[in-house]
C-alpha cells in the first residue's frame, strides 16, 4: 500500500525504516529515510507514518513482554 503518492513510498518501505537502527523513528526521520531525503510535498501521509511508528513500539512492548515472561506463564494459559 502506498503511504505517500507526491513522493511514492509503500508501507513496506516505511517497515523497513522503522527496522532500520540507524534512523531515530521520528516522522520527519522515517519520511527521509522513504523518500531519499525530499521534504513532504502535501504533508497528508505523516498521519499514517505517525500511526505505524506508534504500531512498530507497541509491538516491540508485547515483544519484549513476552521475552521477559517465564516460559511456563506461556504453558498455563495455553493449557486454559
Amino acid at each position: 500500500m502506498y503511504v505517500c503518492l507526491c513522493n511514492p513510498f509503500s508501507d513496506k518501505d516505511v517497515t523497513k525504516a522503522l527496522e532500520n537502527p540507524c534512523v531515530r523513528n521520528t516522522p520527519a526521520q522515517i519520511y527521509k529515510a522513504c523518500s531519499g531525503g525530499v521534504k513532504p510535498c502535501c504533508g497528508s501521509c505523516v498521519c499514517a507514518i505517525k500511526d505505524m511508528i506508534v504500531d512498530h513500539h507497541a509491538a516491540l512492548g508485547v515483544q519484549r513482554i513476552k521475552e521477559d515472561l517465564p516460559v511456563a506463564a506461556f504453558e498455563t494459559i495455553a493449557a486454559e
